[in-house]
């Protein structure tokens, strides 16, 4: 899913704009590669649902090359 960072607190737990219109929070350790994250920036990330809620993780910032297969 894509989406843009809409706030994020001091520890860590922030909330995603999703592009389907959705509010979705994440907290740090969802992230990829310890990133600290930003308003505004554009991320990709995967949903994951915990009794009813949904929640960020995997979150990436558009752009960031990654190497998830051991490819190039």
């Amino acid at each position: 899913m894509m989406g843009m960072v809409k706030k994020i607190d001091a520890q860590g737990f922030g909330i995603i704009d999703g592009a389907d219109g959705s509010k979705v929070p994440f907290i740090s350790s969802g992230v990829m590669n310890h990133r600290v994250l930003e308003p505004g920036q554009k991320v990709i990330f995967s949903v994951r649902r915990v009794k009813d809620q949904a929640f960020a993780e995997n979150v990436m910032v558009v752009g960031e090359r990654h190497n998830w297969c051991g490819g190039t």
